[in-house]
């Protein structure tokens, strides 16, 4: 076998293990929906909903983003660039990202205001659990929404 075969033999087993892990998660009752405005117009104000379930306190974390969401929540918090003037954000943090300790059923309505360029954007939800050392890193599952801002 080359090189390259064993590489791509690799790359999938770590990505079926991740998919597995995650399904096995969500089995374990995480679960998060998110939902953003469809087409906000350029500047408004909008609402981006966050609804789950979360069995043990839990750390939900939402990214609006120009580029589509990552599968785990450290791999979109790595990609994640600066915030940068014109992009989405949320009003009570004025970051492009907010984070919520939830436990049980949650829902929470977040207000954020569109960026200046008509694009589409996703609203990526994460809900996170403690690894080991009893830091909340672990995504236990996430939600991709995609919607357009407009002029």
């Amino acid at each position: 076998m080359n090189k390259r075969r064993v590489a791509g033999v690799v790359s999938i087993l770590v990505g079926l293990t991740l998919a597995l892990s995650a399904t096995s998660l969500a089995a374990n009752g995480y679960k998060v929906w998110g939902t953003a405005w469809h087409r906000p117009p350029t500047g408004s104000v909008f609402s981006v909903l966050s609804h789950g379930v979360a069995p043990q306190k839990a750390l939900l974390r939402v990214y609006l983003d120009r580029q589509p969401c990552r599968w785990t929540w450290a791999s979109e918090a790595n990609r994640f660039p600066a915030f940068k003037a014109g992009q989405s954000y949320f009003k009570d943090t004025g970051r492009a990202v907010v984070t919520l300790w939830v436990s049980g059923h949650f829902s929470k309505a977040f207000t954020a205001r569109a960026g200046t360029t008509a694009q589409p954007e996703y609203a990526c939800s994460y809900l996170t659990i403690p690894n080991s050392h009893g830091l909340y890193r672990i995504t236990a599952a996430r939600r991709s929404n995609a919607y357009f801002v407009s002029n």
